[in-house]
């Protein structure tokens, strides 16, 4: 579920733009104050925050990078009146999503709507890819931590009877290993190769010269 909030002092504004979306696809939360819904921003069972420009300016710039810190992947939409362009950079620069310029009418509805929209698509898919990163990591840490059972085990295992016992395993990890350095060798010895071919036509036709004069 789709975890909204909507802080707006003006109740009938809050509805009407809570009408706008799917009760079975967002969770919605109205409220006249952003505190009062912390615990839900805190505990991420909010992702978007739509907040209204009747709070002060100077308390909005610094209520955002709070709400940051609850959740730093919480998506912020503004709805203020025009704000002094210093202000609105330094609210931008502490992570909002979108900024919209408040005006009356369904116009200015539909726009934060697409807005939240928006965000809660950005919102899903930086979650989506935190959690591929974190799968990575994990996946590398398990294939080190095979690998290295895959040596140690041998060594411990030695049977002084035989001179060899390593397994098929560890053959195919050494290969493999010495594939990989082949590979980086190769540019290398191909290089190498053309220089001296370079140097080799260079010194002959100066050879060339030298006889025709």
């Amino acid at each position: 579920m789709k975890g909204l909030l909507i802080a707006n002092k003006n109740r009938d504004s809050r509805e009407q733009l809570a009408s706008r979306f799917d009760a079975d696809e967002y969770s919605i939360t109205q409220t006249d104050t952003v505190a009062n819904a912390l615990e839900g921003i805190i505990n991420k069972e909010i992702q978007v925050v739509v907040i209204d420009g009747n709070y002060d300016h100077q308390n909005v710039a610094r209520l955002i990078p709070l709400l940051k810190k609850c959740n730093r992947n919480l998506s912020i939409v503004l709805v203020s009146d025009e704000m002094p362009i210093e202000l609105v950079r330094r609210i931008r620069q502490e992570g909002i999503f979108y900024h919209a310029l408040k005006n009356a009418g369904e116009e200015n509805t539909e726009e934060i709507y697409q807005a939240v929209v928006c965000a809660f698509r950005k919102y899903a898919e930086t979650t989506q890819l935190r959690k591929g990163k974190a799968m990575f990591a994990i996946k590398s840490v398990l294939s080190t931590i095979a690998i290295t059972m895959m040596l140690i085990s041998p060594a411990f295992a030695v049977d002084t009877s035989t001179t060899y016992n390593s397994g098929i395993l560890v053959l195919l990890f050494v290969g493999f290993c010495a594939l990989i350095i082949v590979a980086q060798l190769v540019p290398a010895v191909l290089m190498l190769l053309g220089m001296t071919k370079g140097v080799a036509q260079s010194v002959k036709g100066a050879r060339a010269e030298t006889t025709a004069k």
